[in-house]
Protein backbone atom coordinates (compact mmCIF):
# COMPACT_ATOMS: atom_id res chain seq x y z
CA UNK A 1 0.00 0.00 0.00
CA UNK A 2 2.51 2.35 0.73
CA UNK A 3 4.63 1.45 -2.33
CA UNK A 4 1.07 2.84 -4.17
CA UNK A 5 0.87 5.93 -2.33
CA UNK A 6 4.36 6.56 -3.40
CA UNK A 7 4.04 6.01 -6.57
CA UNK A 8 0.68 8.22 -6.67
CA UNK A 9 2.98 10.76 -4.92
CA UNK A 10 5.83 10.96 -7.76
CA UNK A 11 3.07 10.95 -10.23
CA UNK A 12 1.17 13.49 -8.79
CA UNK A 13 4.70 15.88 -8.45
CA UNK A 14 5.54 14.85 -11.82
CA UNK A 15 2.54 16.30 -13.45
CA UNK A 16 2.63 19.68 -11.22
CA UNK A 17 6.22 20.19 -12.50
CA UNK A 18 5.21 19.60 -16.20
CA UNK A 19 2.65 21.71 -15.79
CA UNK A 20 4.54 24.41 -13.51
CA UNK A 21 6.89 24.22 -16.35
CA UNK A 22 4.66 24.62 -19.26
CA UNK A 23 3.14 27.68 -17.78
CA UNK A 24 6.83 29.14 -16.98
CA UNK A 25 7.31 28.70 -20.38
CA UNK A 26 4.30 30.55 -21.47
CA UNK A 27 4.63 33.30 -19.33
CA UNK A 28 8.40 33.71 -20.58
CA UNK A 29 7.01 34.04 -24.58
CA UNK A 30 4.34 36.31 -23.63
CA UNK A 31 7.39 38.90 -21.65
CA UNK A 32 9.42 38.34 -25.04
CA UNK A 33 6.66 39.13 -27.06
CA UNK A 34 6.02 41.81 -25.26
CA UNK A 35 9.71 42.81 -25.04
CA UNK A 36 10.28 42.64 -28.59
CA UNK A 37 6.83 44.94 -28.78
CA UNK A 38 8.44 47.53 -26.53
CA UNK A 39 12.14 47.20 -27.98
CA UNK A 40 10.65 48.04 -31.73
CA UNK A 41 9.15 51.21 -30.40
CA UNK A 42 12.09 52.00 -28.56
CA UNK A 43 13.95 51.95 -31.86
CA UNK A 44 11.51 53.29 -33.47
CA UNK A 45 11.37 56.95 -30.67
CA UNK A 46 15.45 56.58 -31.30
CA UNK A 47 15.07 56.87 -35.12
CA UNK A 48 13.04 59.78 -34.37
CA UNK A 49 14.90 61.43 -31.97
CA UNK A 50 18.36 61.31 -34.59
CA UNK A 51 16.24 63.00 -37.11
CA UNK A 52 15.39 65.66 -35.01
CA UNK A 53 19.43 65.71 -33.64
CA UNK A 54 20.46 66.02 -37.26
CA UNK A 55 17.62 69.02 -38.00
CA UNK A 56 18.30 71.00 -35.15
CA UNK A 57 22.10 70.92 -35.54
CA UNK A 58 21.60 71.38 -39.40
CA UNK A 59 19.60 74.64 -38.39
CA UNK A 60 22.02 75.63 -35.51
CA UNK A 61 25.01 76.11 -38.44
CA UNK A 62 27.80 73.83 -39.03
CA UNK A 63 28.00 70.02 -38.85
CA UNK A 64 31.35 69.03 -38.13
CA UNK A 65 33.65 65.55 -37.94
CA UNK A 66 36.10 63.51 -37.93
CA UNK A 67 38.29 59.83 -38.29
CA UNK A 68 41.66 59.05 -37.80
CA UNK A 69 44.00 56.55 -37.63
CA UNK A 70 47.34 55.91 -36.00
CA UNK A 71 49.07 52.75 -36.67
CA UNK A 72 52.66 51.85 -35.90
CA UNK A 73 55.15 48.57 -34.91
CA UNK A 74 58.96 47.85 -33.47
CA UNK A 75 61.14 44.91 -34.30
CA UNK A 76 64.04 44.10 -32.95
CA UNK A 77 66.63 41.20 -32.91
CA UNK A 78 69.60 40.91 -31.33
CA UNK A 79 72.24 37.92 -32.44
CA UNK A 80 69.32 35.57 -34.06
CA UNK A 81 71.81 34.45 -36.52
CA UNK A 82 69.50 32.93 -39.03
CA UNK A 83 68.01 35.93 -39.64
CA UNK A 84 70.14 37.73 -43.05
CA UNK A 85 70.49 40.32 -40.38
CA UNK A 86 71.26 39.07 -36.59
CA UNK A 87 70.91 42.70 -35.14
CA UNK A 88 68.44 45.01 -36.63
CA UNK A 89 65.79 47.17 -35.39
CA UNK A 90 62.84 48.73 -36.97
CA UNK A 91 60.01 50.65 -36.96
CA UNK A 92 57.47 52.59 -38.23
CA UNK A 93 54.25 55.02 -37.83
CA UNK A 94 51.65 56.02 -39.55
CA UNK A 95 48.33 58.80 -38.90
CA UNK A 96 45.35 59.56 -41.92
CA UNK A 97 43.42 62.53 -40.40
CA UNK A 98 39.80 62.83 -42.18
CA UNK A 99 37.99 65.77 -41.31
CA UNK A 100 34.86 68.23 -42.28
CA UNK A 101 32.75 70.99 -41.47
CA UNK A 102 29.78 72.09 -43.54
CA UNK A 103 27.18 74.63 -43.07
CA UNK A 104 23.77 73.38 -44.96
CA UNK A 105 20.40 75.40 -45.65
CA UNK A 106 17.90 75.43 -47.82
CA UNK A 107 19.32 78.14 -49.99
CA UNK A 108 23.26 77.16 -50.09
CA UNK A 109 25.47 75.16 -48.79
CA UNK A 110 29.48 75.38 -47.76
CA UNK A 111 31.33 71.88 -47.43
CA UNK A 112 34.92 72.25 -46.20
CA UNK A 113 36.61 68.59 -46.21
CA UNK A 114 40.44 67.64 -45.41
CA UNK A 115 42.42 64.39 -45.95
CA UNK A 116 46.40 64.26 -43.99
CA UNK A 117 47.90 60.89 -43.85
CA UNK A 118 51.49 60.61 -43.07
CA UNK A 119 53.79 57.81 -42.52
CA UNK A 120 57.56 57.12 -41.47
CA UNK A 121 59.80 54.30 -41.50
CA UNK A 122 63.27 53.76 -39.98
CA UNK A 123 65.57 50.45 -40.72
CA UNK A 124 68.79 50.20 -38.45
CA UNK A 125 71.50 47.28 -39.92
CA UNK A 126 74.17 46.81 -37.65
CA UNK A 127 77.24 44.66 -39.26
CA UNK A 128 80.23 42.84 -38.02
CA UNK A 129 81.65 45.63 -36.94
CA UNK A 130 78.28 46.98 -34.60
CA UNK A 131 78.34 50.46 -36.12
CA UNK A 132 74.41 51.74 -37.04
CA UNK A 133 72.66 54.35 -39.05
CA UNK A 134 72.26 57.54 -37.22
CA UNK A 135 69.06 58.25 -38.48
CA UNK A 136 65.86 58.36 -36.86
CA UNK A 137 62.30 57.54 -37.79
CA UNK A 138 61.03 61.19 -38.97
CA UNK A 139 64.13 61.63 -41.12
CA UNK A 140 62.94 58.70 -43.31
CA UNK A 141 58.86 59.34 -44.63
CA UNK A 142 57.14 56.95 -46.64
CA UNK A 143 53.51 58.55 -47.41
CA UNK A 144 52.83 62.20 -47.62
CA UNK A 145 49.27 63.62 -48.65
CA UNK A 146 47.34 66.69 -47.76
CA UNK A 147 44.12 67.29 -49.65
CA UNK A 148 42.14 70.28 -48.92
CA UNK A 149 38.78 71.49 -50.08
CA UNK A 150 36.32 74.54 -50.42
CA UNK A 151 32.88 73.88 -52.02
CA UNK A 152 30.18 76.58 -52.14
CA UNK A 153 26.96 76.20 -53.70
CA UNK A 154 23.58 77.99 -54.34
CA UNK A 155 20.60 75.72 -54.39
CA UNK A 156 18.91 76.09 -57.29
CA UNK A 157 16.88 72.64 -56.60
CA UNK A 158 16.29 69.92 -54.13
CA UNK A 159 19.16 68.29 -56.08
CA UNK A 160 21.44 70.34 -57.83
CA UNK A 161 23.09 73.67 -56.73
CA UNK A 162 25.46 76.60 -58.70
CA UNK A 163 28.89 76.07 -57.40
CA UNK A 164 32.77 77.32 -57.39
CA UNK A 165 35.08 74.88 -55.66
CA UNK A 166 39.03 75.36 -54.67
CA UNK A 167 40.94 72.35 -54.08
CA UNK A 168 44.48 72.11 -53.13
CA UNK A 169 46.29 68.28 -53.90
CA UNK A 170 49.70 67.99 -52.10
CA UNK A 171 52.07 67.24 -49.43
CA UNK A 172 52.75 68.55 -45.95
CA UNK A 173 56.73 67.93 -46.08
CA UNK A 174 56.91 68.95 -49.98
CA UNK A 175 54.07 71.75 -50.20
CA UNK A 176 53.66 72.19 -53.51
CA UNK A 177 56.55 70.42 -54.73
CA UNK A 178 54.68 69.10 -56.48
CA UNK A 179 51.16 69.93 -55.79
CA UNK A 180 47.90 70.83 -57.89
CA UNK A 181 45.76 73.57 -56.86
CA UNK A 182 42.35 73.86 -58.51
CA UNK A 183 39.65 77.00 -58.89
CA UNK A 184 36.28 76.52 -60.85
CA UNK A 185 33.07 76.76 -60.86
CA UNK A 186 29.87 74.50 -62.36
CA UNK A 187 27.12 72.48 -60.35
CA UNK A 188 26.87 70.06 -57.40
CA UNK A 189 24.89 67.52 -57.68
CA UNK A 190 23.27 65.98 -54.54
CA UNK A 191 21.57 63.23 -55.29
CA UNK A 192 19.40 61.43 -52.64
CA UNK A 193 21.45 58.85 -51.58
CA UNK A 194 22.64 60.19 -47.74
CA UNK A 195 26.30 62.05 -47.63
CA UNK A 196 27.24 61.97 -51.55
CA UNK A 197 28.10 64.69 -53.38
CA UNK A 198 29.44 64.91 -56.96
CA UNK A 199 30.77 67.93 -58.06
CA UNK A 200 31.04 68.81 -62.12
CA UNK A 201 32.99 72.26 -62.71
CA UNK A 202 33.14 72.62 -66.91
CA UNK A 203 35.41 75.78 -66.61
CA UNK A 204 38.57 75.01 -64.07
CA UNK A 205 41.87 76.39 -63.90
CA UNK A 206 44.59 73.87 -62.98
CA UNK A 207 47.64 75.04 -61.89
CA UNK A 208 50.57 72.26 -61.61
CA UNK A 209 53.09 72.88 -59.39
CA UNK A 210 56.70 70.89 -60.42
CA UNK A 211 58.96 69.15 -57.92
CA UNK A 212 60.98 67.96 -60.92
CA UNK A 213 64.67 69.16 -61.92
CA UNK A 214 63.83 70.35 -65.98
CA UNK A 215 59.82 70.13 -66.08
CA UNK A 216 59.11 73.85 -65.38
CA UNK A 217 55.43 74.74 -63.21
CA UNK A 218 52.37 74.65 -65.72
CA UNK A 219 48.47 74.99 -66.24
CA UNK A 220 45.55 74.46 -67.82
CA UNK A 221 41.90 74.70 -68.14
CA UNK A 222 40.04 71.68 -68.19
CA UNK A 223 37.08 69.94 -66.43
CA UNK A 224 37.27 69.48 -63.28
CA UNK A 225 34.84 66.42 -61.47
CA UNK A 226 35.03 65.30 -57.81
CA UNK A 227 32.53 62.71 -55.30
CA UNK A 228 32.93 62.54 -51.54
CA UNK A 229 31.40 59.81 -49.82
CA UNK A 230 30.70 59.41 -45.84
CA UNK A 231 28.78 56.78 -44.60
CA UNK A 232 28.58 54.47 -41.42
CA UNK A 233 27.29 50.93 -41.71
CA UNK A 234 26.51 49.41 -38.36
CA UNK A 235 29.61 49.48 -36.94
CA UNK A 236 31.99 50.51 -40.46
CA UNK A 237 32.80 53.82 -41.29
CA UNK A 238 33.71 54.71 -44.75
CA UNK A 239 34.35 57.84 -46.34
CA UNK A 240 35.59 58.22 -49.76
CA UNK A 241 37.23 61.26 -52.12
CA UNK A 242 37.15 60.94 -56.01
CA UNK A 243 38.97 63.67 -57.95
CA UNK A 244 39.78 64.00 -61.22
CA UNK A 245 40.79 66.66 -63.77
CA UNK A 246 40.64 66.33 -67.51
CA UNK A 247 42.78 69.10 -69.58
CA UNK A 248 40.98 70.74 -72.83
CA UNK A 249 44.47 71.04 -74.03
CA UNK A 250 46.82 68.55 -74.74
CA UNK A 251 50.69 68.70 -73.31
CA UNK A 252 53.34 67.08 -72.94
CA UNK A 253 53.39 65.29 -70.18
CA UNK A 254 49.61 65.45 -69.98
CA UNK A 255 47.83 66.90 -66.91
CA UNK A 256 44.85 64.80 -66.87
CA UNK A 257 45.29 63.25 -63.54
CA UNK A 258 43.20 61.45 -60.71
CA UNK A 259 43.26 60.37 -57.11
CA UNK A 260 40.66 58.28 -54.85
CA UNK A 261 41.26 58.27 -51.24
CA UNK A 262 39.62 55.76 -48.64
CA UNK A 263 38.90 55.06 -45.20
CA UNK A 264 37.42 52.65 -43.27
CA UNK A 265 37.01 52.66 -39.77
CA UNK A 266 35.57 49.48 -37.87
CA UNK A 267 34.63 50.54 -34.25
CA UNK A 268 34.99 48.27 -31.46
CA UNK A 269 34.40 50.80 -28.13
CA UNK A 270 33.39 54.13 -28.02
CA UNK A 271 34.72 54.82 -31.41
CA UNK A 272 37.99 53.42 -31.05
CA UNK A 273 38.59 50.43 -33.41
CA UNK A 274 40.71 49.19 -36.18
CA UNK A 275 41.02 51.06 -39.30
CA UNK A 276 42.29 50.99 -42.86
CA UNK A 277 43.31 53.85 -44.87
CA UNK A 278 44.33 53.95 -49.10
CA UNK A 279 44.40 55.45 -52.13
CA UNK A 280 45.44 55.37 -55.70
CA UNK A 281 46.69 58.60 -58.10
CA UNK A 282 47.73 58.36 -61.46
CA UNK A 283 49.19 62.01 -62.89
CA UNK A 284 51.71 61.88 -65.85
CA UNK A 285 52.82 65.33 -64.83
CA UNK A 286 54.42 64.10 -61.59
CA UNK A 287 55.35 60.23 -62.28
CA UNK A 288 54.48 58.15 -65.47
CA UNK A 289 53.18 55.41 -63.60
CA UNK A 290 50.17 55.03 -60.68
CA UNK A 291 51.23 55.51 -57.61
CA UNK A 292 48.98 53.71 -54.16
CA UNK A 293 49.51 53.80 -50.55
CA UNK A 294 47.91 52.09 -47.74
CA UNK A 295 47.85 51.93 -43.63
CA UNK A 296 46.75 49.62 -41.14
CA UNK A 297 46.08 50.59 -37.96
CA UNK A 298 44.13 52.21 -34.85
CA UNK A 299 41.35 54.25 -35.40
CA UNK A 300 39.26 56.87 -34.11
CA UNK A 301 36.15 58.72 -35.01
CA UNK A 302 34.04 61.22 -33.70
Amino acid sequence: MKQIFTICMLFVCAFASAQSMAELKEMKAEKEAMLAEKQAEVDAIAGEVAALSSDIEKMSGWIKGYNGLVGFDFNKSNNWVSNPNPDASSSSLNITLNGFANKITDDYFWRNKGVLSKAWTDIDLSDADNTTEDDGLFDNGTVDILNLSSLYGRSISDQFALSGLGELNSSLGNFLNPGTLDLGVGVTWTPPVNDLVVVIHPLNYHFAFSGIDGLESTGALGAKLRADFNRTFGKVGYTSTLTSFIPYQEKDPTLFEYTWINSLAFNVWNGIGVGVSFGLRNAEFEFADTQSFYSVGLSYSL
